[in-house]
């Protein structure tokens, strides 16, 4: 008889999918246990905890059904992990942009990283990235700083 596996056969084992789900999971965790010192309010007056228990709902939800729904990715052991040098990049740049933001404000600091981004990371021209960088941070503040009156960082030098 022979014992070799069928094409058809279902390989079992820890996928992708199921990975990512988890972690969804436990930030959506992680957030509601941190929302819990923020008072809900009511359904007619909602308090300040209410949205992010919310989107931690939402989040986990989500996170739950890749979980179940997460069968037909590869094999957690099978993935090409050739791109992981960039999303480490990608999260190195994010980190340093949470600790500039206070230093040099909303807009440079989107410049700055999208810049980076556009520029280094992926190798875009010059002129593009100009571009897309300025857009982006100044139409981005204007939104949320002037037309939303959401309080943005500035910079020193009032950017």
């Amino acid at each position: 008889m022979d014992e070799s596996v069928s094409p058809t056969a279902v390989q079992r084992g820890l996928r992708g999918d199921h990975v990512a789900g988890l972690v969804l999971v436990a930030i959506a965790a992680f957030v509601a246990w941190e929302n819990r010192v923020y008072p809900l309010g009511s359904m007619a007056a909602p308090g300040p905890g209410s949205v992010p228990l919310l989107l931690a709902a939402i989040l986990g939800g989500l996170g739950l059904l890749i979980v179940l729904r997460g069968s037909g990715s590869p094999l957690l052991n099978s993935i090409d992990w050739s791109e992981g040098r960039r999303g480490l990049v990608l999260l190195a740049v994010c980190a340093a942009a949470t600790f500039a933001l206070e230093r040099i404000g909303y807009r440079l600091t989107m410049i700055a990283v999208l810049v980076f981004i556009l520029g280094v990371v992926e190798r875009k021209k010059p002129l593009a990235t100009a571009s897309v960088a300025l857009g982006f941070a100044f139409i981005s503040y204007y939104l949320f700083a002037t037309l939303l009156k959401v309080q943005l960082p500035r910079s020193p030098w009032g950017l």
